[in-house]
């Protein structure tokens, strides 16, 4: 049958192309005569003949293509139909090969959704490709002209700092190059903008919010949910205090965005109106941190009275203070280049203008103009280079299944060499039956991507939840199967289907067909590219255990840090008195009945509180030994009374932190180890006074304290930071005044029991104030090392997945290579070889294949780990203890996955083997 299709598709070919060139030449020959007769009605005649002739024999000819095509759907069909029937025949196969291809393309297709989500997907706005965003470049951070910041700053200090923190008046400056830009907006938000104390409809809660400049949303392009968006009017001094919500916190507070509208909100105690809600779809220009509500960026002279939030309307024009963040959109016509090129001369002559000290004039930032299309680039930095390791330890997952698959399809391909014989022998040729295995290995990839996507969808949720662990709980980004997702997820599969299905194909085709015809045996041994396969298998195995191991050790290093307090039973929450009214001094009485309240809650052991927690803390101002200077590396914790006894840090000398330390007593402080050895030089600290200056003007004494006790060292700032010399000061002895507060209570029992009695107490004491940001001591270290965590979980469940699909597959080889030495191995036993030389002839074989694999996997694992040294901690990328665990357990899963079929060939009886030959 195939014979006769390829004859009668020969036949029609040859048939179709002489038809063409007969008609072209008719019609050439026609065309002469006509010109040759003049413009007569003969030679339109003539003319119309011709056009006439050409499309009948036109019509024969697709007539023809059609009838070809529809042969080439005939044999697709009949290859379509023959593969699954063979796959019904190989149940067992046909599951290993899909469930490895759907675990390999769905784990890629999730990484890829996240890639595609922070790496690659544009703001929701309109025409995200002319935003721009303005970033600036300096040698160094330090002697710039930069006297405040509110922002960071990235790179590397050997090529300079970069940043995307401007004043004020520079944002002016790039608001009118109207030549440039269309339009150029800003926003600003700080630490204390992600925690708002918002009340709506009395009831409190904690939102974080932007400062939007007036043409924020007009330069975006957008369209509100409902209500109108901030206008130009609206950011103006003196202007009224309006809001604009997200869809999603408008839907959380007041049921649907229409609701919203003309509502009054508290924020941090002062009245706004909203006027509107943002598009649904619009998450910010920062994905990073998505708001709640954005507010003009002059309304921080209402939260900023008394300096506690924001900027003095003074600092808005002070050329030093860089704090705000800018973007663009391009004029029609204008490049990103034409607008570097014509504003970095504008810009460096401002800058310069504003330099005070040749320090300053030597180091001055350089405009940088870089593409706004996907918003800021926080995410971008944070997450790259992760989702890219990521990305690579799944790739290699999906080839381990292809060389997987491969490697039985050459086994499964051996055992029809008499079938292929066959069909060649009738008259197939070896294009058609290299095409019935390709199409074989296509729909097994198919059904594996149909498979994979279902996964994904399971695996974007997890890792959703692995990501949002470190405590970005307003993160923007959703991830999701998309169209571009779904057609990477499409082509993915395709290609790996012609991957591991060509090398097979090809090898399965290449036979003698008498010698095959003649021999009762389902054929020899593959050779050497079935053996190359099990070691590529062997070497990508070894690397994903390699990477879990060392990502594993680095968790556990993390896990074993001695924090220098108890962890355990510890009930960790924010309280925020200020933002909601309180002021000074009554907001210390207001922190201190609080703390006495919750004493008195049953099962309580201790209460304390403290400016932050001691993993979260991080404040540092100029403090010192009396007559000395004040050593930057000092750091202090504004901290309540018992503090070391609820935490359990052991005072070393002297005293803890008692009742008594309050406004109006004798200023004390308590230092740690680290504190006495680098401020004391060996003498007895107690008593020595302490000198705590002024943040801004260090001529100004603001507190002189006496040291009344040293305590043992503990972690400061994060579980990796090296012992800070910290100065444990009463939170209510006058500068800094008091804040928000982390009270810490120590339970018995588990702490998250005692949430609810909690946020009763807070409530009765004032219902404006939240209780924001619950968990227990253990989560708050856990969130610092969310990022070693989350890598650790993923490649340990890559590591096993590799594992067992490399076990698969060897599994799968072996039985198929001793199936089809069923013969040789019944006359080995018939000669007198035992059960146990099988056995270890077996293994031998698959041991010295799994030996060039390791060779290779540790040669490829020793070469690359120096890419994941920055996630690393306590261990280095080469660690010779893992890797020898690594290949340790290769060598064990090798010996298992082959022992099985080795232990079943070798109870094969010699004569049925013999009856078989």
């Amino acid at each position: 049958m195939s014979s006769f299709f390829r004859k009668l598709r020969w036949l029609l070919d040859r048939r179709r192309r002489e038809a063409d060139l007969r008609a072209e030449l008719e019609f050439h020959l026609a065309e002469e005569a006509a010109d040759r007769e003049g413009d007569g009605a003969s030679a339109a005649e003539a003319r119309r003949a011709a056009l006439r002739d050409l499309g009948n024999r036109t019509l024969v000819a697709e007539n023809t293509r059609a009838v070809w095509g529809w042969t080439i759907l005939e044999q697709l069909a009949q290859d379509i139909r023959y593969t699954f029937r063979a796959m019904a025949a190989n149940r067992l196969f046909t599951a290993l090969a899909v469930l490895s291809l759907a675990l390999g393309i769905g784990a890629n297709t999730a990484i890829y959704s996240f890639v595609d989500a922070i790496l690659v997907r544009a703001l929701p706005v309109a025409d995200p490709q002319s935003l721009v965003v303005l970033n600036w470049h300096a040698k160094a951070e330090r002697n710039s002209v930069m006297h405040r910041m509110s922002g960071s700053t990235w790179g590397d200090n050997k090529v300079g700092v970069t940043s995307g923190i401007f004043p004020y008046p520079a944002f002016e400056l790039m608001r009118r190059e109207d030549t440039v830009f269309s339009s150029a907006f800003a926003h600003f938000q700080n630490w204390q903008a992600r925690r708002l104390n918002v009340t709506a409809r009395g009831q409190a809660d904690i939102a974080s919010g932007w400062s939007v400049s007036g043409d924020y949303f007009r330069g975006l392009g957008l369209s509100p949910a409902a209500g109108r968006l901030i206008f130009p009017d609206d950011d103006r001094p003196a202007a009224a205090a309006v809001a604009v919500l997200s869809e999603a916190f408008s839907r959380r507070r007041f049921g649907a965005p229409e609701n919203a509208v003309g509502q009054s909100l508290l924020v941090n105690n002062v009245p706004f109106i909203v006027v509107g809600v943002a598009p649904g779809e619009f998450f910010g220009v920062d994905p990073s941190g998505a708001p709640d509500l954005y507010m003009p960026i002059h309304a921080n002279e209402l939260l900023g009275a008394g300096g506690q939030f924001g900027f003095k309307p003074a600092g808005y024009l002070d050329p030093h203070d860089y704090w705000i963040q800018v973007m663009a959109r391009l004029r029609p016509g204008v490049t990103r280049a034409e607008a570097q090129a014509r504003l970095a001369p504008v810009f460096h002559q401002w800058i310069a203008s504003t330099a005070l000290t040749d320090k300053e004039r030597a180091n001055l930032p350089e405009l940088v103009i870089q593409p706004g299309a996907g918003g800021l680039d926080t995410l971008r930095r944070r997450y790259s280079h992760p989702l890219y390791l990521l990305l690579t330890l799944v790739a290699l997952i999906l080839a381990l299944a292809c060389a997987n698959i491969a490697n039985l399809m050459l086994a499964r391909a051996a055992a029809r060499r008499r079938e292929i014989a066959l069909r060649l022998s009738v008259g197939a040729s070896r294009w058609r039956l290299i095409r019935q295995l390709l199409t074989e290995s296509v729909v097994l990839s198919a059904i594996g991507g149909a498979l994979g996507v279902c996964f994904a969808i399971w695996g974007i949720r997890v890792l959703t939840v692995l990501l949002n662990s470190g405590g970005e709980h307003n993160f923007a980004v959703h991830a999701e199967l998309n169209w571009l997702v779904l057609a990477a997820a499409a082509a993915l599969s395709l290609v790996t289907g012609l991957l591991f299905g060509l090398a097979p194909a090809l090898r399965a085709t290449r036979v003698d067909v008498m010698p095959a015809l003649k021999s009762g045996r389902t054929g020899s041994p593959r050779g050497r590219l079935g053996h190359l396969l099990i070691a590529a298998q062997i070497a990508i195995s070894l690397l994903l255990v390699f990477a879990a191991g060392l990502f594993v050790r680095t968790l556990s290093n993390l896990e074993s840090v001695d924090v220098g307090f108890d962890r355990q039973n510890v009930l960790l929450f924010q309280v925020d008195a200020r933002k909601a009214g309180h002021t000074d001094p009554e907001i210390s009485a207001f922190y201190a009945g609080l703390r006495d309240r919750f004493r008195q809650i049953p099962g309580v052991r201790d209460a304390s509180l403290a400016e932050d927690s001691l993993i979260q803390a991080g404040t540092g101002l100029p403090l010192g030994p009396a007559g000395a200077p004040p050593n930057q590396n000092n750091r202090i914790l504004r901290a309540g009374p018992d503090f070391f006894r609820t935490m359990r840090i052991p005072i070393l000398a002297g005293r803890d932190l008692t009742d008594r330390d309050r406004r109006g007593a004798a200023a004390v402080a308590v230092v740690n180890e680290e504190f006495v050895k680098q401020n004391f030089d060996g003498r007895d600290p107690l008593h020595q006074r302490l000198i705590l200056q002024k943040a801004r003007r260090d001529d100004e004494v603001a507190r002189d304290m006496e040291i009344v006790g040293v305590c043992r060292n503990s972690t400061y700032g994060g579980l990796t930071e090296k012992t800070r010399p910290v100065a444990y000061i009463p939170y209510d002895q006058g500068y800094p005044e008091p804040d928000q507060m982390v009270y810490a209570l120590r339970t018995a029992g588990d702490p998250l029991r005692f949430v609810s009695a909690v946020r009763d107490i807070v409530r009765q004491a004032d219902a404006r104030v939240p209780v924001s940001d619950i968990r227990t001591q253990v989560e708050d270290i856990d969130k610092t090392i969310s990022q070693e965590i989350t890598f650790a979980r993923l490649c340990t469940g890559f590591a096993l997945l590799a594992l067992a699909i490399a076990c698969v597959g060897l599994y799968g080889t072996v039985s198929y290579s001793a199936a089809r030495r069923t013969t040789e191995i019944g006359i080995r036993m018939a000669l007198g070889a035992p059960r146990a030389r099988v056995i270890r002839m077996i293994l031998g074989e698959v041991l010295l294949t799994a030996a060039f694999g390791i060779a290779i996997g540790v040669a490829a694992a020793l070469a690359v780990s120096k890419f994941v040294e920055s996630f690393l901690y306590g261990t280095k990328p080469n660690d010779p203890r893992t890797l020898a665990a690594a290949v340790l357990t290769l060598i064990v899963a090798a010996i298992a996955a082959a022992y099985i079929p080795a232990r079943k060939a070798s109870r094969i009886d010699p004569m049925t083997a013999v009856r078989h030959e």
